[in-house]
């Protein structure tokens, strides 16, 4: 007999035939449901089963009020109450349209598909992160990373965040979902996107080669794909900051710039020209750095904008010092040639239309900060 069945049987003694096998029914789909629900906020099954009882109370004293006629627990979770309405008729309608997940982030991607893309349940992902003393937990509402030595790791809670991307649930038909509520049961989370999170908040993660460790210790290659670029997004914000601000801030955009606009340019596209330099410098990777100017109209109130940006390129070193420099790239449905710049001077005086860019060093460490000191290279 497992815990919860004997839970339930304590639970009701004092009931009998079909009142009996009924309540024990009800009594035994809340605790499964509301374990389900436990599950998504990082805990085992065997945690979450444990705690969805605690939250009922002891059983002789669930017994008592259901023979008396009384509901379970003044605390009840609205969980828990739409399990037991009809039992207990709680007169309590506006819980039963309570919010039960807590996932501000949902997807029309088939299940099938986040899996092939990578995605780990919650559960999984805590499970992998658990060797390197980490923890993905929801808290209030947002979700966060916490480590006992490093700073919590807040996810998704930036606007400004493109790639620190909070756990979500899909809406596809293949999803699992409560029988009564109908809501998802699962959140997937995308394991790349938990370290850039972590980059974010000034852990010290070290790139070496195509892994990505914590404290020395490496981390699986299936979150590190594709994610390096990513990385240096806000040590680059930071150095960029200290120019003049004319450079990175308009008055005219859209939304205010309170520091630069640093987008991760991805280097998988098919219609970048690349060209091998040889660079003096003993970083192992390099970053690239575009100037550029956006330039649209508001939604609001149909007025034109300019707002300056940067693009990013995280690109690795040869053992020899050579880097594949990207010399031709898209934009804007078009293909444009970025001008590299050896002199800082040179750099900030270009027009933005001629796509103006630096090499520079990148350190092992992403809570490093970078200098932006141009590197010199072969022409």
């Amino acid at each position: 007999m497992s815990p919860e069945q004997q839970y339930v049987r304590n639970a009701t003694r004092g009931l009998r035939g079909k009142e009996r096998q009924e309540t024990q029914t009800e009594l035994l789909d809340h605790i499964t449901e509301r374990s389900r629900q436990l599950t998504l906020t990082g805990l085992s099954p065997e945690q979450a089963r444990t705690q969805a009882m605690q939250e009922l109370g002891p059983a002789p004293t669930v017994a008592r009020s259901l023979r008396a006629g009384k509901h379970v627990h003044p605390a009840l979770s609205a969980a828990a109450l739409l399990a037991l309405a009809t039992l207990l008729l709680w007169p309590v309608p506006e819980l039963l349209y309570a919010r039960t997940d807590p996932f501000n982030s949902t997807t029309t991607q088939p299940i099938r598909e986040l899996r092939a893309a990578g995605y780990l349940t919650v559960r999984e992902a805590n499970s992998q992160l658990k060797p390197y003393g980490i923890q993905l937990r929801h808290h209030g509402e947002s979700w966060e990373l916490r480590n006992a030595a490093l700073p919590t790791a807040s996810i998704g809670s930036s606007e400004n965040s493109w790639n620190c991307k909070r756990p979500m649930t899909s809406m596809a038909a293949d999803q699992p979902r409560y029988l009564l509520s109908g809501m998802p049961t699962v959140a997937y989370v995308n394991p790349s996107a938990l370290l850039v999170c972590m980059s974010e908040a000034g852990w010290p993660l070290e790139l070496d080669g195509q892994q990505v460790k914590l404290q020395g210790k490496a981390f699986p290659d299936a979150w590190t794909r594709e994610i390096a670029a990513m990385f240096y997004v806000p040590q680059l914000t930071r150095s960029l900051s200290k120019l003049p601000r004319h450079l990175w801030s308009s008055p005219t955009a859209p939304t205010p710039q309170n520091e630069p606009s640093v987008i991760a340019y991805s280097s998988a596209s098919s219609e970048i020209t690349w060209s091998a330099r040889h660079v003096e410098t003993t970083a192992r990777n390099v970053g690239l750095l575009v100037r550029f100017q956006l330039n649209g109209t508001s939604w609001s109130d149909k007025r034109k904008y300019s707002a300056p940006m940067f693009f990013s390129f995280t690109l690795p070193v040869s053992d020899q010092g050579t880097v594949n420099l990207p010399v031709r790239i898209p934009h804007a449905m078009r293909v444009v040639d970025l001008t590299i710049k050896s002199n800082m001077n040179d750099w900030l005086r270009a027009d933005t239309s001629s796509f103006p860019a630096i090499l520079v060093a990148l350190p092992d460490r992403t809570d490093a900060s970078i200098d932006l000191t141009p590197l010199t290279f072969n022409r």
